[in-house]
């Protein structure tokens, strides 16, 4: 990577990179049934069902739509509603300081998360880090969701950024090629050391 143009700017995604967020932290105390946990957590609350809900569609009303689909699962689901907030256990403290370190060295930065707007809304006061970026899209938002092309176009526009010139930071491999697809930089993000090490192979800009 280190052939590439420097790096200027940076786009965080926030769930399992900042956010210490996942959703069977809250579903083990719902059900205690490994076999009941991993089919609501595969089938009945799949990420590809809850991509619709990232990209504005209702959380509330998607439940009572899966409900109907999964009425044996109705009480879980709705409980996994109102305890949302305990999907999250905290921040992941070392990303932070990457985050705290780049935002010292002058380097805009940016999130770009698939996150539902009901759940936003109940805890992004409670992210005093968000101070550190320069603007936020939330999927739920902008009614788009990644690995969707068009909310990296979104994020290139609306941030002003040079793709190029910019490296997104995100845990799945899909959204990670999506990003490239739009010629941004992007790595996959599995700890705050392999970040570290990630960008000490890449090309960084001295003056941002």
């Amino acid at each position: 990577m280190s052939d590439c143009q420097p790096i200027n700017a940076y786009i965080f995604d926030l769930g399992k990179v900042i956010v210490d967020w996942d959703p069977r932290y809250l579903l083990h105390q719902i059900s205690q049934d490994e076999d009941r946990l991993k089919f609501l957590v595969n089938e009945v609350l799949d990420l590809e069902w809850f991509r619709e809900v990232d990209s504005g569609y209702p959380l509330s009303k998607a439940i009572e739509d899966r409900s109907r689909m999964y009425p044996e699962y109705a009480t879980e689901m709705q409980v996994y509603v109102d305890r949302w907030p305990e999907t999250i256990r905290g921040l992941f403290d070392c990303t932070l300081d990457i985050v705290r370190e780049l935002h010292s060295a002058g380097f805009p930065l940016y999130v770009l998360s698939n996150w539902a707007g009901e759940t936003w809304a109940r805890v992004a006061s409670d992210f005093d880090f968000l101070k550190y970026f320069d603007d936020v899209i939330i999927s739920g938002h902008v009614g788009m969701a990644k690995p969707d092309t068009a909310i990296f176009e979104l994020a290139r526009d609306r941030f002003g950024v040079t793709p190029t010139t910019t490296l997104f930071i995100d845990d799945g491999p899909k959204n990670v090629e999506a990003a490239r697809a739009v010629g941004f930089q992007a790595v996959v993000f599995e700890t705050a050391s392999g970040l570290r090490r990630d960008l000490a192979s890449l090309n960084i800009a001295e003056n941002p």
